[in-house]
This record gives structure tokens, sequence and C-alpha cells, in this order.
């Protein structure tokens, strides 16, 4: 039997449909070809594909020691594939991607897998992206979820692995990607999960941090401590299953608990107000994005030892009497310095450190230095000028009358009496208002200024402000300054005593190198000479007695070693200091309200508290140091005085007025005594 014609109508109606499909194919390949060409158009080049080699920014101590990291939102320690244990590596495949090594890039069977997986609902299983295609999106894409983006890591994921090796893809993507609190790469995740390096983590802290890459915020094991268990057992079980590890090894990991660490704040526990002060530095120098994440290493000067003896004298001695309140509570601040390099050792701002960058009391605060003032203003220019520790003054009522204002000005001592004629000895170590002051009479104000700004207080006020006032005025010796002096000042004023004379430029970042290792900047010791190491020493000597001999106001901060400093306590009790040195460091301490409010109430003295704190504080440093005296220069001679003329002894002194006295050798007195004499 003959076949059944196909009618001409059958067969054109045939081949229109055939024509259709033809047509509606050659769109619909076109449209795809179409869509296929622009996503791939804008396709970014593979060039400096590798991540960063640091990004991590490091602050060390004066030591050469890891202090800090500094790192913005995104904390990167990069780390070489071949640094990282087998079982890290074989979680990571395990979990993301277990046929890596197999595939070029995109791998249909995991699309499929993925796609089946969606169907059932099954979550516990990989995704379709391959490693490679995750890293092609987080190099150069975005994380939407979009067709075009999908073509996009494909076809980016064939060119990277044609471009570079597996290995090379595989640690570029493990540096890449991120596994919560900010860590970047396993050697950061490492760090911020459970304190150690990449290096020592065991196969169950591996499998964890593997499982974070699913979800850095679902799987952490502090925040969700249940569901970072589960997804931790559930890599083991693949590592099992995929051979990675044997069924025994991958139970005896699931029953070992999580042991992750909180999340560390980025503020220091120790030292944050000299952080401040390095970073501010740094801030006004280079980008925030190079300072925090751009591999710099930041050498520094800073001191744990002195950082943490400040810290704790401040709070041992302030503590049981003041507990602190918050912004009310009474204030503290410290500076450490050696005064040999200019190094700040230790800087504290405040009692508590509450805040990143915020104000530093021992930096910023400009208060009212009391006494304190009186070596810098009066007696350093005095001795210069040729007085010295036997110079006599008559300690008794005066008053200056300006000649403009017609202001009258009457010191009076913290006792409220008057002794009479009294050496410059006698004088510092019971600091004596009024002798203080008719000796800055002897120098004048201009001298006064002059000394102060060449040791370095860089505050004072030589031209009249708009409203008239000036630090030219009668007061200056006794700390009556027209906005203070910072503790950093005070530090370097008396660093020029305890250095011989010599002042040296504060010091606390050594040097600065970009993540490439080369200088950006460095510091070396900066050194003027400011007064004669005759000077030096004979103000040194006077400040010992302060501490060392009866009647001395600063006898609470002695440290049993050589050791020279001076009380400063303002006449409305609102700041009181200590400032002091030993041959080779300086300690500043100051307390006070932010507020300015009067200490009165408590009675508050620069011998008092300020002077214990610079004791406990002191103490500690000086441990760390070789015993040393300070040096005395040969041109430094002794001589029995009168101490109520400072001549020479004459027949009627009394014996308890002749004390040896130190002189620089052309300055011995040649007469005698004048005030001891026989009456008609």
């Amino acid at each position: 039997m003959s076949a059944k014609r196909v009618s001409p109508k059958t067969r054109w109606v045939l081949h229109i449909i055939l024509y259709a499909v033809l047509a509606a194919g050659l769109v619909a390949a076109g449209l795809v070809a179409a869509f296929v060409v622009s996503a791939v158009k804008d396709l970014p080049a593979l060039g400096n594909l590798e991540p960063k080699p640091e990004q991590v920014s490091y602050v060390y101590d004066r030591d050469g020691k890891v202090w800090t990291e500094l790192h913005a939102s995104e904390y990167r320690v990069p780390a070489k594939l071949g640094e990282l244990p087998e079982h890290f590596k074989d979680a990571v495949l395990a979990a993301e991607d277990h046929r890596f090594y197999s595939h070029y890039g995109v791998d249909p069977k995991a699309i499929l897998r993925a796609f089946f997986s969606n169907l059932t609902g099954d979550s516990g299983v990989q995704g379709g992206s391959t490693l490679t295609q995750q890293l092609a999106k987080k190099a150069f894409l975005t994380d939407s979820r979009t067709w075009t983006r999908k073509v996009q890591d494909a076809v980016l994921a064939v060119l990277l692995e044609r471009q570079y090796t597996k290995n090379e893809i595989f640690e570029m993507y493990l540096n890449q990607v991120p596994f919560g609190r900010g860590a970047y790469g396993p050697e950061a995740a490492a760090r911020v999960f459970f304190g150690k390096s990449i290096k020592d983590v065991t196969l169950e802290e591996s499998a964890m941090l593997a499982g974070l890459l699913k979800g850095p915020a679902l799987f952490d094991p502090i925040d969700n401590p249940n569901d970072a268990l589960s997804r931790r057992n559930t890599v083991l079980e693949q590592m099992a299953s995929y051979g990675y590890v044997t069924r025994d090894e991958s139970e005896e990991a699931k029953s070992r608990p999580i042991n992750a660490v909180s999340a560390k704040q980025d503020i220091v526990p120790i030292g944050g107000y000299f952080l401040d002060y390095i970073l501010k530095q740094l801030l006004s120098r280079y980008p925030a994005d190079l300072v925090y994440s751009g591999g710099l290493r930041i050498y520094t000067t800073y001191s744990p030892t002195a950082q943490e003896a400040a810290e704790n004298a401040i709070a041992k001695v302030l503590d049981k009497d003041f507990p602190y309140e918050g912004k009310d509570s009474l204030q503290a601040a410290s500076l450490v310095l050696d005064s040999k390099t200019g190094h700040i050792l230790a800087i504290v701002g405040g009692r508590k450190h509450e805040g990143m960058l915020g104000w530093n009391r021992a930096i910023d605060a400009k208060r009212q230095p009391g006494s304190s003032f009186k070596p810098i203003a009066a007696y350093v220019p005095a001795i210069e000028a040729g007085m010295g520790p036997g110079t006599v003054v008559d300690d008794s009522p005066v008053t200056w009358v300006d000649p403009i204002t017609k202001e009258q000005f009457s010191p009076r001592n913290y006792s409220g009496t008057f002794q009479g004629p009294m050496t410059f000895r006698q004088a510092v170590r019971e600091s004596i208002n009024v002798v203080a002051a008719k000796v800055q009479d002897m120098v004048g104000t201009d001298q006064s200024l002059a000394t102060a700004a060449r040791m370095g207080i860089t505050s004072l006020v030589t031209q009249p402000t708009s409203d008239g006032r000036s630090d030219r005025t009668r007061s200056l010796a006794l700390g009556g300054l027209t906005y203070g002096v910072s503790p950093l000042d005070m530090a370097v004023a008396y660093g020029s005593l305890s250095n011989r004379g010599i002042k040296v430029e504060p010091i606390s970042i050594l040097r600065v190198e970009d993540k490439n290792g080369s200088i950006l900047e460095e510091h070396q010791s900066k050194r003027t000479l400011v007064m004669s190491e005759d000077t030096a020493y004979l103000m040194t000597n006077l400040l010992e007695g302060a501490l060392t001999q009866a009647g001395g106001t600063g006898r609470a901060a002695y440290i049993g070693r050589p050791c020279a400093g001076k009380t400063g306590t303002t006449s409305n009790w609102k700041d009181a200091w200590f400032c002091g040195y030993t041959p080779s460091t300086v300690g500043i301490v100051w307390i006070g309200f932010d507020q300015e409010k009067t200490m009165e109430r408590w009675k508050i003295t620069g011998g008092s508290y300020p002077a214990i704190i610079w004791r406990e504080m002191m103490k500690v440093v000086a441990e760390k140091q070789a015993p040393e005296s300070f040096h005395k220069p040969d041109t430094i001679v002794t001589s029995l005085i009168c101490t109520k003329s400072g001549l020479l002894p004459g027949p009627r002194c009394p014996a308890e007025d002749i004390a040896e006295e130190l002189f620089e050798k052309e300055r011995v007195p040649n007469s005698t005594c004048t005030y001891h004499i026989e009456t008609p």
C-alpha cells in the first residue's frame, strides 16, 4: 500500500511552522547572545586582582614589639596558601567547593545539585558557585542576584582559570572573603575569633571558620552559639564525606566545644590616650585610609611599663577617696618623658579612656601651674643672672602697683606668715611665694618669659590679647598665666633641668614605614642648650631638697633614690601639680576638675595626692633603670655661708645660721657677714 501523500496546503503550513520555529530560535539565540555580549562587555580587566600585600597597620612600642593594630571596617592580614594548615584548606574546600581542583571555573554538576537542593529544601549542601566564581564576584562584581551578574561571574571565573593557577586562585579567594567581625582572610579571622594565628588553629576551629563563609553574622559563635555549633558540625560531616578526614576524626572534633573569644574593642586596654596622641599626629599628615588600612609600620616611644605604672598610680591613689563617677569626677593627668632623648614613655589624659581621639588632658589641657612654675620663671633665670642657692632674699610684705592699670599685687605665702631673710634654698624647699615674686622682680619679666619659652613653654602670651591680658605680670613667677600650661610642656621644661641644661623636643613617633618598608618619616632627638650645666645642677640641687629635707613641700614624692621636683597649688585650689624628675626621666602629675571647680573642701595641694601619685608612678619606672646620680660639674664648689646674709660666716654668726652651700667657682663670696654685727 503506498504512503499517503501530503497535500500542498499541508506542506505549506508545515513549512510556515518550521520557519517560524527556526526564526524564533534565531531570535532567542540572538537575544541570548545580545544578553551575554551586554553582560560581558562591562566586565572589568583582570589586572591587579591580587590582594594588597598588607592592609593592617601595626603600631610598635619602644622595644619594637607590636603594641596594637590599626584597621578600618575591613581587617585584612594576607596569608600565603603554603603557610595554612591542611585541615583549614580542606575545611574550606569541603564547605564551599570540594571539586575545586577538578573543574574549570564553572561546575555544571554543582549547578544541577544546587538546583535540585533548592527544590527539595536541603540547605546542608554546597551552593552552585565555585570558589573561582565567588572570587570573581568578591573581587569585581556585586552581590546582586541577577542573571547578568551570574553570567558575568561565570565568564570571569573561566578567564581567571586561564590566567592563574588553582593555588593562586585559592589563595586570592581566601584573602578576599569575609569571615565576620570585619575580618578578611584566614589570618585575620583566626586572630579575631580565637586570638591566635591561623597556623595554630585546630581541626574543629578550622571547620568553624570555614562554616562562617556561608553567613558570617548568622554563624558567629558568640552571637549565635547554637547555629555556629550546628554549622561547624555540618562542615566536619562534609569533610568526612569527601574524604578529607576519617569518620572518627570528624566525630571526635564534633564532640569538642567552640572556644571562640568575644569580639575585641578597638580601644586598647592600656595606653588609650597615648594611642590617641599617635593617631592625631598621623591623621594630620596622612589620609585616614592609609593610617587604618594601608599596612603602615608605626614605631613609637611607648613604654608599656611606664604607661601601666602611670595608670595604676592614679587609680591606686585616687579611687579610694574619689571614686570615678563620670564627667563630674575629680580628674587627673600624667606624662612620663625620657629627658635624654625626648621620648614620651607614657601619657594618661584622664582617669578613664572612654572614647578614641577625645580630650587628652596631658596634651590638650592648659591649666594654671601654681608654684611648679617658680623654677622656670624665677629661679632658673636668676641663677643664670649670677645668683645662686645661697642668695638671700627678705621674706617680708611687699606691694607692687602697675604703672598703667594702677592694680596692686601683694603676694602672700601659703602659711600666711613671713620669715625674714632666707636663701634661695629655703625658699624653694618651702615654696615661699613672696621670695619667688621678689626674685622675678630682680631678673625682670622679660627675662622670665624668655627663659620659660626657651625651656619649652609654648602657651605664653607675650603680647596683649584683645581684652588686654598677657603674661607680662607680677604673678608670672607664681604660675598666674593667661591660659596656663600643659603637662607636656611642663615635662619638656623640667626635662631640661634633668638633662643638664639641654632641652630635647618631645618625640612619640620614631619612624613610619609604608607597606613595602619604605620610610615615610623618621624623627631624631632635637637638642637645644637652654641654660648652663651649672644652672641646671644648682636648680636641681635645690629641688632635691624639696623632696629630702625637713620642711620640703614634696617629701611625699621621695622614691629613695636621686630625684628632684616641685609642688604646685593654685590659690583658688583649682589645680594641683607635682613636677619631678630623676637623672634620666621626667614625670608630671596634675589633678583638678574639668569644670575648674575648687578643691578647697579637701585642701588638695601639690604635695598631697599629686606627690603621692608621682612617687607610686616613678618608683616603678626607676626600678627598670640603673641607679644614677645627678652629675655635678667640676665648676661647682662648696663653701660655708651665713644663711641670713649669704656671705662668709662672721665671728658673730650663730651656728644655726651657718650652712654649707653650693656655688659656681667664680661666685664664691669673698666678704663676711654683714647681718650679724655688733650693735652699738
